[in-house]
């Protein structure tokens, strides 16, 4: 459209509208237009008038429009031909109603109103806008466009253009369009805007406006928050649209449209930022019309937050103020919102000017007419009720002081003011301080720092004494400066003035000082460097000591005595005097066995002498202590007072030290084992707690002998937790000799405390008077330490006892079985042999040894049996000792083995390498190490048993010689013994067998007592060891494991597990014979392969390590097939039971692997009540049974699902074997399940199709193996009356399943080189059926089976036409005929590309020569009898052409000879055939021509029309000569 055209169209008048002229279509809400056109004014009018009245019941403001718009004078009203003036009316009219109107759209009467309005006055083309207006609240309905498709906006530059898709489309407007198009264009945003405004002003004397306007207001406040929402950028334009309508909605006196207002003005908030003014203005209209709608007091509120917290503006002025708290339940509505949302943004302005109007309140000034006490009221609620977050606390405390110090300092106040202000404020400090009780003093302490004048100095105090925490801010007179900051003063005699003054108002009782206060101080000073101070604050914490807890009280206390420095300060013996006394008195400790424990370890450093000076801070406070009633508090100190005063009475001077400290080791002992076993444990684990820590000075360093000795001391006197404590002492004492290792090693102890070491008795006195004063010398401590240390393991050795739970004649030591205080008792053992033996480089560790050996292992045979733990437990995986055993300590340990072994008598070495002794057994073990230093020392172990008389003399001879192989290489040893034992496996020989045979017995039967790591590690040397000995002598270990695995899995150590696969692993060929001869074995066997349960992460099932011992070699070696079968039932029932997908893969491969005769499988594909064959009666009867079909029936049904279910699990697996002797057994069975599958079952045993291809597959894979070649199988071999073709026929007939048929098609084509006869007699079933079903698919693995059955079945039936037999010859015609026909039928449903290499692959297998004619005239024959009549009409002559065609390229596959004999045959065979059907009917049936007899019937022309024969005759004949002319047949 032009330019012009278009000024054209805008100008044009509604009146001009062409629709106005039209009578075919008219302009209809409620109609169809056409329809429209038929209804007359009258009725059109009356539809109107009756919506009206409907209108009227339900809304009576309607009256009004009644003379203007449905009165008989507007009913005659022609507004094109009217004046301005008229139509202004009319249009002010219809607007106004159209408002009316729309709250009531939806409603039939409404829309009648409006057919009534487009009808007569055209409201669709002269009043679009109010039309739009009225139904755009309705946009996501179908009426609103029925609306929009009656006006005319397909102009581009219409206002409503926009609107185009929808009345195009039909489609109702979407949201998401409509918000859009609402903030990209503004004038559409206005006028939804003035739609809202005039509404509501049309509304307003209306009493229901608010029901009658919610649906506008609710489209108006989600149309704009949306649009806000949506738009990437709010511009001015949009917020300078929208101002003056938030303006008026916020004036409004409706509450939907003032909540709607408070949703855009939040939503712009959040959107915008806005200039301060702007804020402040929408702001203050917000507060001043809060009250108008109390319903919406909260909303307006939220709104208010919102801005603000969005906004914040620096300040909205104090003219808003009184209007936002003459709010009534102003703080009670915050406080509600505040549980929810932050309201700091308001408060933040409400604060201040709350303080300010106290203030102005109190001095008079003007209150705008409000009562002047709410402001106070507002700020106590606010304290009461809110809680004060982001710092208002803090905000309000700084306005409060500070208002009061500005308004304080005016130099024109009177005092009654000043006492008016302090009782304002009074009530609000004490207020705030107990809700806040930190932000005062914060205030306060960055104020005071400002403060320099005098006046301003007793501002301030006026100010703190309203506060109950005044007093600290109050300046003591000598230090210029506050009590608070006194207490903090850098220089010590202020803290100490400070401290003392607070003792004063302690004393007094003087208010202005907060309890809070006065314990920070207290405790902040007892902190302090300045002992002088200390000693102050000391007393006062114990003037004010019943405010502190009891903890709180001891933990103070307590941190005294850890910073006190006795020997620096003497001033310090004052403190702890103090400290202890308050300590005494509580009597929490006489309750609390934790707290007293605590103070116990805390004040035994005090208490241990160290000092032999009476006059010495130390020994005074040891003696005041003694006596302060500490040991009458607590059982450990129970008699020190008493001992310590004696010790000090009878002790010479010099000798105290030593005499009082073992004095107290003693006693501290003896107590320990006489009280309370539960206290002392505690009491004991914080002795060791306090020996554990970092001893610097000489009082802990004695304090850590002092106990360590106690620890000691009492190591074997505890009752039940006698092994967990000495433990926990030897870790210590470890950790401690390991720290000092280098110095321990290196101190030379003199010789005369050698016997010292070796004695059962404490440390002497002496050695305590040495030390203190070496370490008073401070030069030697480190050295003086490991001596102590030294003695102290001296005492350890002694102190630790066997339990009367450890072996004591068992052969073995076993972890594995030890109690749990024999663990430990061997744990400690390790531990102590290591520590002695890694020192032994000085003389007092190898005392050491020989002491341990003499209280421990005196018994050789003891030590032996200790030594083989420490050469074989670091293979251990379960760790039953919870200890490390390295390969160094392993290495050493069979050295020292080997020294011991070398030098015992003849005797003792006979014993030693006899079966009652672990030695040989626990060597041959590290023979295998991965280690080759381990092997070394092992090897040379044995080398001083050689020539030893023993039951393993024969190893121990055989082995010896080879000592640098085997220490060379890991692996020798297995090798070695393989090769050893190896003649046992051969033929026995008389004495060697039996004495090797004697000592594999005795050597394997150690695994029933040694710990399960030796086990494993003598079997992994012994993995080459094989035969049914081996096996038999692991059986009952195997079997008690698995009974374990059984009953309790979690129970069964890594160790065992690992033992049990290597049994198992003797299941192998060499074992195998065993299983015929042991039940026993089999059993184990079986039961191994049902065990399931995973026992370790990582280590495979029992279960599947027992299928992988039956391999091809194990499984040929069992003679008996009984047990073959047992076997192979167990792998059946296996895979028909698990359900881990990792078993049955396993089964599924060790049945690859193993070769299995078909009788086996037989067996097991027989159902259960014919597993067994029965005497010759009985299989007589039974034959005659299943004679009889219901029977049968009924016997199938008998077999239960489970049955099939094994049944498809074998024949899965027999898929892919390919060792299977003798298969042919399986054909009758696999017959004989066929026909079960064919007969109807029961519904829950579902579909059987899946299990009949596995047996035609079962089937075609055996006539496979016995004829590779597809020629004849001996009757010897395979009957053929065994071969049922017949089922295989049925089964492709009653099955649907395409794969079914393509594997009974692909079977019968191989049985039909095999058994030509078999499938002859069933030859049509086979084509009949292919032709109904398989040609059809398009697929090309169905294409190969149509092939493959063609090549096999076809040739087999040319075969059987020898020549001899006319008969014979015309019988095989006759059925290749009817081949040939099944092919042809089903021509028109295989798909195109497939048709012509069907064909040429049939005729090629028939013969071209013999059999293309006869194609050629079945093709012409279908065409004259079907393809025509199912023609339509003039498609005739291009299917024809088609066919013609395709005919042609059948011909051309083959050569030229064969298609000229064939033209000659069907000459011939057209010759034979009558000119006229009439001449066959007038002859008689019996007097049939000699020649029709011998005519091969292929167009049968009795049923077939005169018509039919003729077309057929020239059909034939226009081909011919078609063929001969073709470019196609002239090539060749």
């Amino acid at each position: 459209m032009t330019s012009l055209a278009q000024q054209l169209q805008r100008l044009a008048l509604p009146q001009s509208d062409a629709s106005l002229l039209s009578r075919d279509e008219v302009a209809s809400l409620l109609f169809d237009p056409k329809e429209a056109a038929t209804i007359d004014r009258d009725t059109a009018f009356a539809i109107g008038c009756t919506g009206l009245e409907e209108l009227l019941g339900i809304d009576p403001s309607f009256e009004q429009f009644e003379a203007p718009l449905f009165s008989q004078l507007a009913k005659t009203l022609e507004r094109s031909v009217q004046t301005k003036a008229v139509n202004k009316q009319l249009d002010e009219n219809i607007s106004l109603f159209l408002i009316h109107l729309s709250p009531y759209f939806l409603l039939k009467p409404a829309q009648k109103c409006l057919e009534w309005l487009i009808h007569r006055f055209h409201i669709h083309l002269y009043n679009q806008d109010s039309l739009i207006a009225c139904v755009l609240p309705y946009h996501e309905t179908r009426i609103f466009v029925r609306v929009i498709q009656l006006l005319k906006i397909n102009n581009s530059k219409h206002k409503w253009f926009w609107l185009l898709p929808v009345k195009q489309s039909g489609v109702p407007l979407a949201k998401g369009t409509l918000i859009t198009h609402c903030y990209k264009d503004l004038g559409f945003m206005d006028f939804i805007c003035s739609l809202v405004t005039k509404s509501v002003k049309v509304f307003a004397e209306s009493p229901g406006s608010s029901a009658q306007l919610r649906v506008l207001l609710a489209f108006y406040a989600s149309t704009i928050v949306s649009a806000l929402v949506a738009a990437e950028d709010v511009s001015d334009n949009i917020i300078a649209k929208l101002f003056p309508y938030i303006q008026k909605g916020l004036k409004s006196s409706l509450p939907d449209y003032r909540a709607a207002t408070y949703m855009i003005i939040c939503q712009i908030s959040v959107k915008v930022t806005m200039e301060d003014t702007f804020v402040n203005s929408l702001a203050s209209q917000i507060i001043k019309t809060l009250t108008k709608i109390p319903s919406l007091i909260k909303d307006g509120l939220s709104c208010l937050i919102v801005l603000l917290q969005r906004q914040q503006p620096e300040s909205l002025g104090k003219k808003p103020f009184p209007h936002l708290c003459s709010v009534p339940d102003l703080i009670t509505i915050l406080h509600g919102i505040s549980e929810t949302y932050d309201v700091s943004p308001l408060l933040r302005y409400m604060l201040p000017h709350l303080v300010v109007s106290i203030i102005h309140h109190v001095t008079g000034e003007e209150t705008e007419g409000m009562d002047g006490q709410i402001y106070k009221r507002h700020l106590e609620a606010i304290l009461t009720k809110i809680s004060l977050k982001n710092n208002l606390d803090h905000l309000l405390a700084s306005l409060l002081f500070e208002e009061y110090i500005s308004y304080s300092s005016q130099e024109e106040m009177d005092s009654n003011k000043v006492s008016l202000l302090n009782e304002q404020f009074l009530p609000l400090i004490r207020l705030l301080e107990s809700k806040y009780p930190r932000t005062l003093d914060v205030v306060l302490e960055e104020h005071l720092k400002e403060i320099a004048d005098l006046k301003k100095q007793e501002l301030f105090h006026r100010f703190v004494s309203l506060s109950t925490s005044g007093g600290k801010y109050q300046f003591l007179a000598d230090s210029d400066t506050s009590l608070m900051l006194s207490l903090n003063h850098p220089l010590a005699p202020v803290r100490l003035l400070a401290i003392n003054h607070l003792k004063k108002i302690m004393k007094t009782s003087k208010e202005g000082v907060d309890e809070s206060f006065i314990k920070e101080a207290v405790l902040a000073r007892l902190d302090d460097d300045n002992i002088d101070v200390v000693l102050s604050a000391v007393s006062a914490f114990e003037i004010f000591k019943e405010h502190f807890t009891a903890e709180v009280t001891i933990s103070n206390l307590l941190n005294l005595f850890q910073r006190a420095e006795l020997s620096k300060n003497r001033e310090w013996y004052k403190v702890l005097k103090i400290a202890a006394d308050i300590l005494i008195k509580e009597e929490i400790l006489s309750e609390n066995d934790r707290l007293s424990n605590q103070v116990v370890v805390c004040l035994l450093p005090f208490m241990v002498i160290n000092n032999d000076d009476m006059e010495s801070a130390e020994m005074k406070i040891a003696i005041y202590l003694s006596k302060s009633g500490i040991c009458s508090l607590h059982p450990l100190l129970r008699g020190w007072e008493e001992a310590l005063e004696n010790v000090i009475k009878s002790t010479k001077p010099g000798k105290l030290t030593g005499v009082a400290n073992q004095k107290m080791i003693e006693l501290l002992a003896d107590n320990i084992n006489l009280g309370d076993p539960s206290l002392m444990l505690k009491m004991v684990e914080d002795l060791i707690s306090l020996g554990e820590e970092e001893s610097v000075n000489q009082k802990q360093k004695v304090t850590f002998h002092v106990v360590m000795s106690v620890l000691v001391s009492c190591c074997s006197s505890l009752k039940e937790t006698h092994f967990p404590f000495a433990i926990r002492v030897f870790s210590l004492l470890q950790k401690k000799i390991k720290k000092l290792e280098s110095v321990i090693t290196a101190v030379e102890i003199p010789s005369e405390w050698h016997i010292e070491l070796m004695l059962d008795r404490g440390i002497p006195a002496e050695l305590w008077a040495h030390y203190v004063e070496e370490l008073n010398s401070t030069q030697r401590m480190a050295v003086e330490d490991s001596v102590f240390l030294v003695f102290s393991l001296k005492n350890f050795i002694y102190a630790l006892k066997a339990p009367k739970s450890f072996p004591k004649g068992d052969i073995w030591w076993n972890p594995e079985q030890m109690k749990e205080d024999s663990r430990d008792y061997l744990h400690l053992l390790i531990g102590l042999f290591e520590m002695m033996l890694n020192g032994a480089d000085a003389v007092h560790f190898r005392v050491l040894m020989k002491l341990f050996i003499k209280v421990h292992l005196e018994d050789v045979f003891q030590l032996f049996k200790f030594s083989s733990v420490l050469w074989t437990y670091g293979s251990s995986l379960s760790n039953p000792l919870n200890c490390n055993v390295k390969t160094v300590l392993q290495t050493q340990a069979l050295y020292v083995g080997s020294a011991v072994l070398s030098s015992q008598k003849t005797q003792c070495k006979h014993q030693l390498a006899s079966i009652s002794s672990p030695v040989v057994t626990s060597l041959l073990v590290n023979l295998g190490s991965s280690i080759k230093e381990v092997r070394r020392a092992a090897i040379q172990c044995l080398q001083a048993l050689s020539g030893v008389a023993s039951p393993f003399h024969l190893i121990i001879d055989h082995l010896i010689p080879k000592a640098e192989e085997i220490t060379s290489d890991a692996a020798y040893v297995i090798q070695d013994l393989a090769t050893l034992f190896e003649e046992l496996q051969r033929e026995k020989k008389l004495k060697s067998h039996q004495k090797l045979s004697e000592t594999l017995k005795n050597l394997l039967s150690c695994v029933y007592s040694c710990p399960s790591y030796i086990a494993k590690d003598l079997m992994k040397v012994l993995q080459g060891v094989h035969g049914e000995m081996v096996l038999s002598q692991l059986l009952p270990m195997a079997e008690q494991l698995l009974e374990k695995i059984q009953k309790e899995p979690t129970a069964v150590l890594r160790d065992e597990a690992i033992v049990l696969h290597l049994a198992l692993g003797k299941y192998n060929e060499f074992s195998a014979s065993l299983l015929n001869k042991d039940p026993k074995s089999l059993d184990i066997f079986i039961k191994a392969v049902h065990a399931t349960k995973e026992l370790y992460a990582g280590m495979p099932t029992i279960q599947i390590t027992a299928l992988e011992k039956i391999t091809k070699p194990f499984f040929a070696a069992i003679s008996d097939e009984k047990v073959q079968q047992k076997l192979l039932r167990m792998l059946f029932d296996l895979l028909v039971n698990c359900k881990n997908s990792h078993c049955a893969q396993t089964v599924s491969s060790v049945f690859k692997g193993i070769s299995v005769n078909a009788e086996q499988v037989r067996i097991e594909l027989e159902p259960p009540d014919k597993a067994k064959p029965l005497g010759t009666v009985q299989q007589k009867r039974r034959q005659k049974m299943q004679q009889k079909k219901s029977q049968d029936l009924e016997s199938v049904q008998e077999v239960g699902g489970s049955y099939w279910q094994r049944v498809t699990l074998i024949l899965e697996l027999l898929q892919h074997k390919k060792k299977l002797k003798s298969p042919q057994i399986l054909v009758p069975t696999l017959f004989n399940l066929l026909s079960r599958c064919l007969e109807p079952l029961p519904q829950e045993q579902g579909n059987m199709e899946y299990t009949k291809q596995l047996i035609l597959s079962c089937l075609l894979n055996i006539c496979q193996k016995l004829s590779p070649d597809g020629g004849k199988i001996p009757k010897d071999v395979l009957d053929e009356e065994k071969f049922n073709v017949e089922l295989i026929v049925q089964c492709v007939r009653l099955s649907e399943m395409p794969q079914t048929h393509h594997h009974a098609l692909l079977l019968l084509g191989t049985v039909a080189g095999i058994f030509p006869d078999k499938v002859l007699h069933n030859i049509m079933s086979i084509f009949t059926f292919m032709g109904a079903n398989v040609m059809r698919l398009d697929d090309t693995y169905s294409f190969q089976v149509i092939n493959k059955t063609v090549k096999m079945v076809i040739p087999a039936l040319i075969q059987s036409d020898s020549g001899d037999s006319i008969e014979v010859s015309r019988n095989v015609e006759e059925i290749v005929v009817k081949i040939i026909s099944v092919f042809v039928d089903a021509l028109p449903h295989v798909p195109e590309h497939r048709r012509l290499p069907i064909l040429v692959q049939l005729v090629d297998t028939l013969g071209a020569e013999k059999f293309l004619w006869v194609l050629l005239i079945l093709l012409f024959e279908q065409y004259v009898t079907k393809t025509v009549l199912a023609a339509a009409y003039g498609e005739k002559d291009a299917i024809l052409e088609a066919d013609t065609e395709f005919w042609f390229s059948v011909c051309c596959e083959f050569s030229v000879q064969h298609q000229i004999q064939s033209l000659m045959n069907i000459l011939q065979y057209l010759l034979k055939l009558p000119e006229e059907k009439e001449e066959t009917i007038s002859k008689a049936v019996s007097n049939k021509s000699e020649s029709q007899e011998e005519m091969l019937q292929i167009f049968n022309v009795e049923t077939h029309t005169s018509k039919q024969l003729r077309h057929f005759k020239f059909l034939s004949v226009s081909f011919m000569s078609q063929l001969l002319s073709s470019n196609n047949f002239l090539k060749k």
